[in-house]
């Protein structure tokens, strides 16, 4: 019996060995990449539009780390039923946001600093493509703020010409703003 069990613990360490060498070779390959990945020269990114005497980018696009966050006033149980003129409100409200008509829309910490609120508002006046956009539905329930955030965010990719290209996620946001839309921006950079 004792040799039985000698055997199996023989057995057992030295999978156990084979299996720790294995994790070990994935560490440092893990550590290896990280390290090549940060000896990599940064991207050199270009703001504002490209000059007649340029070439056009012909890359994938850059989106851009600096947002735009508003919170945009809106007929939440109408967007919500389908309302054409619900649609078309909003639209209006999306297009004076990003012309900068309404500062007071601007929402979120990063537009309350004045840095943030500075990038933002450069990316608005430079009218770049819209990249990737977040729309959350602020409402009490989450069920209605999730289909609240659904709607406007198609309503806003399918409105405007802007947003045509970007990517967008929709969910729920708190009652903080109870009947608005909040909108998070990104732009393209090229």
């Amino acid at each position: 019996m004792s040799r039985r069990a000698s055997r199996r613990s023989r057995r057992a360490s030295r999978f156990g060995a084979a299996h720790l060498a294995g994790w070990l070779f994935a560490d440092l390959m893990l550590v290896l990449f990280l390290v090549a990945m940060a000896v990599q020269p940064r991207a050199q990114l270009t703001t504002g539009t490209p000059d007649d005497d340029q070439p056009t980018p012909t890359g994938p696009r850059v989106l851009g780390q600096d947002f735009c966050e508003f919170m945009i006033p809106v007929r939440a149980d109408d967007l919500i039923g389908g309302s054409r003129d619900a649609r078309a409100d909003l639209l209006a409200k999306v297009d004076q946001a990003l012309h900068r008509k309404h500062p007071s829309w601007l929402h979120g910490p990063e537009m309350r600093d004045a840095e943030g609120r500075g990038k933002c508002e450069e990316q608005l006046r430079q009218n770049l493509q819209v990249g990737f956009y977040l729309v959350y539905g602020a409402r009490d329930d989450t069920g209605s703020g999730v289909v609240l955030g659904r709607k406007a965010a198609a309503a806003i990719k399918s409105g405007n010409a802007r947003f045509r290209e970007a990517i967008y996620r929709a969910a729920w946001t708190g009652g903080d703003g109870n009947g608005s839309v909040q909108l998070i921006v990104f732009f393209y950079q090229n």
